[in-house]
């Protein structure tokens, strides 16, 4: 009876067991080798030792210096997971995140450099081939080419400072050991490039460090990946050359316009930046500059066969049509106008989705005068093209288009400008200096206020300032109010 209750007390065991199986699967062992690179999790901290958890099987202790900063601050807490090397494995587990602060054994150097553990020394002098580096109680040697994953210019920056490297041969029975940084710094790459490439997206912007400057662009280092901004990603406006953008060094904002591989290195994309994505868009910015009649202040920046494109703000170009450039015929626009003139022209013509304005020289006439040059004072016929609150638009009989504003009116506050000046009635103005977005102006208040001055001085002089017969000079101002 006994045994038969002992059988169904183990059969019941086995159940529990296989349940537990079931619900939490095989208990999961690592299978561990000197050198190996692990993941663990603290659990416990104690006065010198951290303790890791590797599996639900497997423990390890790390020394607590190996998580400590500069300042002796441990960097690590209950639940943060650490990585490290296996360094021994005789009496438990015993981890390292780094070796070389104390003479080890021959043996144990031998695994660091099969493992690629990394191993810390401190670079003692420069000589013709590299860095000296005193590591694990004897004499190590970095190859110049090997001690940066850039070209470097001064090996002496390096002198005193404790760097980690990578074992790559170990002579003279550990005498004498050859030594590599570069390989750990484009390990680490690697790493932080293959976690970037998980969450990099186009149309991404990230931060980034300019790396190069060549004549086709800019490369960015955008955290463990280079980038490139090619020259027409540099800037809405035209560039000439890249390092009046940048410069190496320079901390710059990109976004991301293509992710592709690389055919001649499959193990690295090739990823295409832009810094002008990150900028306003200079054609929204002066949308409201760009209306059709508006007159302009530019710079001839190119010239074409059919015409001449004219930079109105920095990224905004038009073109002047062949046709645009004079009155007369043009065989070239190089005949009328050369890179670099500052011309003053009208829009003809914008369209936003397209980008483009259509632009005329002919519109304002031949000359093409500063803004507030010479043609300030001048006394001008204007017909009304257009009245808006604000003002009214007039075309001059030079052919350019300006603002009579409406305090220029010479009418009263509140005035209904389109009763006082209908579409296409004519007015006598006097030019007036631009605005600040060097648009043309006109006045009719200072126009009349010239012409009675003219005429006051005119009586005066023909009456020898006697002041008589101001009926006459009354009746001669109200004449000339009849006519404007």
């Amino acid at each position: 009876m006994k045994d038969r209750l002992d059988d169904e007390q183990d059969g019941a065991a086995s159940e529990d067991f296989g349940a537990m199986l079931e619900q939490y699967g095989a208990i999961r062992t690592l299978k561990l080798s000197v050198g190996d690179k692990v993941r663990g999790k603290v659990f416990q901290i104690s006065r010198d030792t951290v303790f890791c958890e590797l599996s639900p099987s497997q423990e390890a202790a790390i020394p607590k210096e190996d998580l400590t900063d500069k300042d002796g601050t441990l960097t690590v807490k209950l639940g943060d997971t650490v990585e490290a090397y296996v360094v021994n494995l005789a009496d438990g587990i015993e981890l390292r995140r780094r070796i070389g602060r104390d003479k080890i054994a021959l043996a144990t150097l031998e695994e660091a450099r099969e493992s690629g553990m990394p191993i810390d020394g401190v670079v003692t002098g420069v000589n013709k081939g590299g860095l000296e580096v005193a590591i694990a109680g004897t004499r190590g040697f970095c190859p110049i080419g090997q001690a940066d994953t850039t070209y470097v210019t001064d090996p002496q920056t390096f002198v005193g400072k404790t760097l980690q490297f990578q074992i790559r041969e170990i002579r003279e029975h550990g005498r004498n050991i050859v030594l590599s940084r570069k390989a750990l710094l484009e390990a680490a790459q690697r790493e932080q490039a293959a976690k970037l490439l998980t969450r990099l997206a186009v149309g991404q912007r990230i931060d980034g460090k300019v790396t190069r400057v060549a004549d086709f662009g800019l490369f960015v280092d955008i955290g463990g990946i280079e980038g490139l901004v090619p020259m027409s990603q540099l800037s809405f406006a035209h560039v000439e050359r890249a390092t009046d953008i940048a410069n190496v060094g320079d901390p710059v904002t990109v976004e991301v316009l293509k992710i592709e591989a690389d055919p001649k290195n499959p193990h690295r994309p090739r990823i295409g930046l832009s810094l002008k994505a990150t900028q306003a868009d200079p054609f929204v910015a002066h949308a409201e500059d760009l209306h059709e009649g508006a007159t302009l202040e530019g710079k001839i920046m190119k010239l074409e066969k059919f015409g001449a494109f004219v930079e109105l703000f920095p990224g905004v170009q038009g073109l002047v049509h062949i046709s645009e450039l004079s009155p007369k015929r043009v065989r070239h626009p190089s005949d009328v106008v050369k890179q670099g003139d500052a011309v003053s022209v009208r829009v003809l013509g914008f369209d936003p989705a397209l980008r483009r304005v259509s632009l005329s020289i002919k519109a304002v006439g031949a000359r093409t005068p500063e803004p507030g040059g010479a043609d300030r004072g001048a006394l001008v016929t204007g017909k009304v093209d257009r009245v808006e609150k604000f003002g009214v638009f007039v075309t001059l009989d030079t052919g350019a288009t300006a603002l009579l504003p409406a305090s220029e009116t010479g009418t009263p506050p509140n005035t209904d400008l389109t009763k006082a000046f209908p579409v296409g009635s004519e007015h006598a103005l006097v030019v007036l200096p631009p605005d600040e977005r060097g648009r043309a102006r006109v006045s009719k208040k200072a126009r009349e206020q010239a012409e009675e001055r003219k005429l006051v001085e005119s009586y005066n002089a023909s009456e020898g300032g006697s002041g008589k017969s101001l009926g006459t000079l009354g009746e001669r101002l109200k004449a000339r109010g009849k006519k404007g």
